[in-house]
């Protein structure tokens, strides 16, 4: 899917439409250009938007490209020519760029808002870093014990302190209870793997900033000197703006929205731990990102209940940068032997595994990151060889399982070499011992004629099952 295409699917409200309006006169990505707008929107929003929680509401992006043709800086001055005419003078006076190490972010944070006790608003605290060259930040930031444990406080909502010396050698504190920090990245890919460091990961340093790989969109004539220019002020947002600064506002799900989420959630909990630690380290706060995003795009609008609608386009976007951070870490693996499969590839290769059948979750956790049920079911729509079946439940009633195998002709036509497994894929889960034992073996005193009664409807069950599963594979993907 292009680009253009996964723009159209996360594309909302008056941001989506700006955003759209304003790629005739761009080169950008698309989607580089939504999120960089987004990082803008939610940095001039800081502290009067929250989530239903009460946690902050700011969304921090990294685009992810190739010098000039990944057009990174072109999306942030695209994403600048969109919001400014509508957030006054926030972004000329708030900017910074060449923090690397948590004391200068601490500091940056503390003088701002000092200089703004003085102002006729009173105090404002927002900041918004835009780094066109994150590599050389993290490059020094990662020598720093502190930059990326501030960071993670100042997304999170949490104070950041340091202690600085004064006059007379006096220790003097520094301390902002409340960070209001937006954040944007750009970085090359061939950069990322180096300075991305597996242990700041791990400590969460990198999950609250969804990446995206972006790519030039198109080439404008070279007689237009100023393309950007024809970019106007979008009223919508500038109303809305001016709505979200007149009081706090604290978003909630409407009933629709809040079943979307939680379904989500519960699904998003079992794809993290399935996966391993070093790949669900990128991503795992996908789920309080979704609703960021979702908060921002409903806030445009003048409103404080998140829709549905809003919801999916939050989850279109956030969807799409793990698919964004997964290609990185496949492409930082390769030449070790490490690369991601296909769905088929690795569905086909854990059915082996597992002889020939296994249920729907065992192969979901081969899959990981790779996908969703509802991915799976879309695979299976284009494997020939592989069905998917509903059988019968225990008598005691509960969900019946769901199992996929391989067709009877492919059991009985495949030769000793094709029934071998492939090669593992590197970032599925192993499974468990119990798991990779398959069915249990029947006991010597298992009556053979039952085991026949209960194969023998094997076929039409199968049948059945896979036109009632296709059309329904899991809860969620029934409410999207």
């Amino acid at each position: 899917m292009s680009s253009e295409q996964q723009f159209k699917k996360m594309q909302y409200g008056p941001l989506g439409k700006a955003v759209a309006v304003a790629m005739p006169h761009t080169e950008a990505d698309p989607v580089g250009v939504y999120a960089a707008t987004l990082s803008l929107w939610s940095a001039a929003l800081a502290g009067k938007v929250f989530q239903p929680s009460g946690r902050p509401t700011v969304f921090w992006t990294a685009l992810v490209g190739r010098s000039r043709v990944g057009r990174k800086g072109f999306a942030l001055a695209t994403a600048r020519a969109i919001v400014d005419p509508s957030i006054g003078g926030f972004l000329a006076t708030r900017m910074r760029k060449g923090i690397a190490s948590g004391p200068s972010l601490v500091t940056t944070l503390f003088e701002v808002e000092q200089e703004s006790l003085t102002s006729e608003d009173g105090r404002d605290g927002r900041v918004m870093i835009a780094e066109g060259e994150w590599a050389s930040v993290l490059k020094r930031a990662n020598r720093d014990a502190t930059y990326h444990d501030q960071l993670i406080n100042a997304w999170d909502g949490e104070s950041v302190v340091n202690t600085t010396k004064g006059k007379g050698g006096k220790r003097e504190e520094q301390r902002i209870d409340v960070p209001l920090l937006g954040y944007h990245v750009h970085i090359q890919p061939g950069r990322w793997a180096p300075l991305v460091k597996p242990e700041f990961a791990l400590g969460g340093a990198f999950n609250r900033i969804p990446h995206f790989l972006v790519n030039q969109s198109k080439s404008l004539p070279s007689n237009i000197k100023k393309p950007l220019d024809a970019v106007k002020e979008t009223p919508a947002l500038t109303r809305a703006y001016r709505w979200a600064r007149e009081k706090a506002r604290e978003m909630e799900l409407s009933p629709e929205a809040a079943t979307l989420h939680d379904s989500y959630r519960r699904e998003f909990d079992d794809r993290m731990a399935s996966l391993p630690e070093n790949v669900s380290c990128f991503i795992e706060r996908g789920d309080e990102n979704l609703l960021r995003v979702a908060c921002l795009l409903v806030a445009a609008e003048r409103k404080t209940v998140i829709s549905a609608k809003a919801w999916k386009a939050a989850h279109a976007m956030i969807e799409y940068s793990m698919d964004c951070t997964e290609k990185l870490i496949n492409e930082a693996q390769q030449g070790t032997g490490r690369q991601m499969k296909s769905v088929e590839q690795i569905v086909r290769e854990a059915l082996h595994r597992y002889g020939g059948e296994a249920t729907r979750t065992l192969i979901l956790r081969a899959l990981g990151t790779r996908g969703n049920a509802d991915a799976l079911s879309a695979a299976v729509e284009r494997m020939p060889d592989v069905v998917m079946e509903t059988r019968q439940g225990s008598a005691k009633g509960g969900p019946k399982p769901v199992y996929l195998r391989f067709t009877d002709a492919k059991r009985e036509g495949e030769d000793e070499d094709q029934a071998q497994p492939e090669e593992r894929p590197k970032l599925a889960v192993v499974p468990s011992q119990a798991e990779r034992s398959g069915p249990r073996k029947r006991t010597a005193g298992t009556s053979t004629k039952k085991t026949v009664a209960k194969k023998a409807p094997a076929k039409k069950s199968a049948q059945m099952g896979v036109g009632k599963e296709k059309k329904s594979s899991n809860p969620l993907a029934e409410l999207l």
